[in-house]
């Protein structure tokens, strides 16, 4: 569309004189009234490489330029936000409505926030939402929500005092249901409840559990003092949940932080919050809330539990680390057990049983032992009383069978290939040894009903302290 007027802030649309002369008439009409129907591109300009829909320069247009002197933030690098900002500085509180196809990330989306807070503030009328692999030559396992949500540009109204409520087609056009899509500031995010430590200390970057990446370009490689390892919970949606980790040295990309003993019960629920709900094509613009209220120890023990012996548990213990000149030494303070029940365990490897004479408990297997000796005296065991949930005891027990077996067999496992040089071995690849000798079949499917029994516990409770929908 072209200009109508010069905006408030001083910027100049450029009149677009292709536009038939009746058509330039018409939208210097205050009386009109207008359907605006679009499907927005979704090209950002970035300044890496032009891969899919991040091409270098495409939105590099007037408009950004000016929505970034207006301190909109990286929303302005956006081509379909670009289209909105100009539809609203050209028909904003005039006789029109605004169809618009599109993803949903304007609706609830971290990084469009200055686009909800300044720019797109309409009513919402009525609209619904279907699978993106509708459209033809788009991959149905990386399906997501794309809706035609309908706005009323003559009404000023903050996104998240509405309710948006879509009608659900699936594939055939059929109605399935409705969804409720949450528009809520993003400082209630479940990504901004916990504190991150400044991090100052240089320590070895891990991309996964014992691969140490030290070429990254942009590589971060600082911890917080009294680090016991990484979260990768940058983002806060379920469409980046398989990123979700954490390991014992700092994640070498953007959005890590510190796990350390004053944030640990939160980011282990964290953690759980973000792993344990299944990813849908429909919830996958869904953002993590803050609890609502405050949570009970019961459900921060089973997180924690349930964190252990999960697949992205990526912690290790990794022995004379090279990094940058120096040497280092990776301890895995999430072993979970205490050091005076893993001495009674069959230790088949001469030096690792003589290195628990001068080891000390990790972290976790201390915090877990304090809440264990919460329990009155005649219900303590030498292990675990019944102060842990039932089923939160049952993946500890599964584990141990599992650990006690993996001690038992260290001169069958290929110790070098998965780097264990120490008795503090992490989960990772404790698992991943004993897979690969093909050890403890019948032990491992134990230990998967046991943690999907606590998984279907702790789900129905992250709806019901509000962290997902």
């Amino acid at each position: 569309i072209g200009n109508v007027f010069a905006d408030t802030d001083g910027f100049n649309f450029e009149l677009t004189w292709k536009l038939p002369q009746k058509l330039r008439d018409d939208l210097k009409n205050p009386k009109l009234k207008w359907i605006i129907l679009i499907n927005p591109p979704f090209a950002t300009a970035s300044a890496g490489m032009a891969r899919g829909s991040n091409k270098v320069e495409v939105a590099e247009t007037r408009v950004r330029k000016h929505m970034h002197d207006a301190n909109l933030g990286e929303t302005s690098r956006e081509l379909f936000a670009q289209f909105i900002y100009r539809i609203k500085k050209e028909f904003e509180n005039r006789n029109a409505l605004l169809g618009m196809f599109s993803t949903l990330k304007y609706v609830n989306a971290n990084n469009d926030q200055k686009l909800r807070d300044n720019v797109f503030n309409f009513q919402f009328e009525n609209g619904f939402v279907f699978s993106s692999a509708n459209f033809s030559g788009t991959n149905k396992n990386n399906a997501f929500p794309i809706g035609f949500l309908l706005w009323d540009l003559s009404i000023n109204k903050k996104i998240e005092k509405q309710k948006i409520k879509l009608d659900v087609f699936d594939e055939k056009v059929v109605k399935i249901g409705t969804k409720l899509f949450q528009s809520i500031h993003k400082s209630n995010f479940l990504s901004k409840w916990v504190s991150r430590p400044p991090a100052r200390q240089k320590f070895p970057p891990l991309g996964s559990a014992i691969a140490v990446k030290s070429k990254n370009k942009d590589r971060r490689d600082r911890i917080a003092t009294g680090f016991l390892g990484s979260l990768q919970a940058g983002r806060n949606d379920f469409q980046h949940q398989n990123y979700v980790c954490f390991l014992s040295g700092p994640e070498v990309n953007a959005g890590a932080y510190s796990i350390i003993q004053e944030n640990f019960e939160k980011s282990m629920v964290i953690h759980a919050a973000q792993r344990i709900p299944r990813a849908t094509w429909l919830n996958d613009r869904d953002q993590f809330m803050k609890p609502n209220r405050e949570l009970s120890a019961d459900f921060v023990i089973d997180c924690t539990v349930w964190n252990l012996l999960s697949n992205s548990n990526q912690t290790a213990a990794l022995k004379d680390v090279e990094y940058e000149g120096q040497t280092y030494q990776i301890h895995n303070h999430f072993f979970p057990f205490l050091l005076k029940e893993v001495k009674t365990w069959k230790i088949a490897d001469v030096d690792i049983k003589f290195s628990l004479l001068s080891a000390t408990d990790t972290f976790v297997a201390r915090w877990l032992s304090a809440r264990a000796g919460k329990a009155p005296a005649s219900r303590r065991t030498s292990v675990l009383p019944s102060v842990f949930s039932a089923e939160a005891h049952a993946v500890l027990d599964a584990a141990r069978v599992l650990y006690r077996l993996y001690f038992a067999s260290l001169p069958r496992l290929r110790t070098g290939k998965f780097k264990i040089a120490t008795w503090d071995a992490g989960w990772w690849q404790i698992k991943q040894s004993l897979q690969d000798e093909h050890l403890g079949a019948p032990e491992f499917a134990a230990l998967k009903t046991a943690h999907d029994a606590l998984k279907a516990k702790l789900l129905p409770q992250l709806s019901d302290y509000g962290i997902i929908q």
